[in-house]
């Protein structure tokens, strides 16, 4: 016998929420390729990138586990199978635990996110740029799409291993105050403009107005916590989802072996 009425209704609204559990499922995996594939994230500036990588993995897993979710929760809910509504059931209430955990530690850590964003650009300018291919790479991409230079400004590049063999050479020669250093490229507003000149500045000497004078980490900040809240609000959505999807399944549970007894 086909449940009718009331849960009739609840059964087609259990197919729609896994509909939408499906897109959710998509939507995660597509930003777990984006975060792949895109250098110029900010957390790919993470000092240990096996941690970012790991990050990005964690997504991608959630992505396929709501799809195996969706899929299952469609199945059970057009079959009327009792046992594919309380496997469906428990899936969705490891994903759903596993969201508020992951909620619970983002907000918790937040102060160690800010922390590990500064010292990893910090790290990055004084003594990774020009020495690790990737980090040179990534960082020019920072700057030039975040219109920024430095850690904190243009400066920051005087105290650089980046211009350790300028300072080496001129460090006996010249006073610290009049040391000269070079600016990478990526922190011109138009290259096209910009000269050698440029591209070079003196310690507590003015910076040329072609080059980017706000820094980095500010700016880095403020992407993460955006991304940070995106999510968050993200997670309570597709949460609050869940939890109705838990409850009418549970229903449809109910109602199904109510119906099984009764033929009986």
């Amino acid at each position: 016998m086909a449940l009718t009425g009331c849960y009739a209704f609840m059964k087609h609204v259990v197919t729609l929420l896994n509909l939408l559990y499906l897109a959710f499922g998509i939507l995660l995996m597509l930003l777990a390729m984006w975060l792949w594939a895109d250098t110029s994230v900010t957390l790919s500036m993470a000092e240990d990138q096996a941690s970012y990588y790991t990050g990005v993995f964690l997504i991608l897993f959630v992505g396929i586990l709501l799809l195996i979710v969706g899929f299952l929760g469609c199945a059970a809910a057009i079959s009327e199978s009792q046992c594919s509504l309380v496997l469906y059931f428990c899936l969705l209430l490891t994903v759903l635990v596993a969201q508020i955990s992951a909620g619970i530690w983002m907000y918790s850590n937040n102060d160690k996110l800010k922390d590990l964003v500064k010292y990893t650009v910090q790290t990055t300018v004084q003594t990774e740029y020009g020495a690790i291919p990737e980090r040179t790479e990534t960082f020019d991409a920072i700057q030039t799409g975040y219109q920024c230079c430095g850690a904190s400004g243009p400066s920051d590049w005087a105290a650089s291993s980046y211009n350790n063999p300028v300072l080496i050479t001129l460090e006996l020669a010249i006073t610290y105050a009049e040391r000269p250093y070079k600016i990478p490229a990526s922190c011109c507003k138009d290259i096209t403009q910009c000269s050698a000149e440029d591209l070079s500045g003196v310690v507590s000497g003015p910076i040329s107005d072609l080059l980017y004078s706000e820094g980095c980490t500010e700016k880095l900040l403020y992407i993460t916590q955006r991304i940070m809240l995106m999510f968050l609000v993200f997670l309570v959505a597709i949460g609050s989802v869940e939890f109705f999807g838990l409850v009418l399944s549970l229903i449809l549970c109910c109602a199904i072996r109510a119906v099984n007894t009764y033929k009986h």
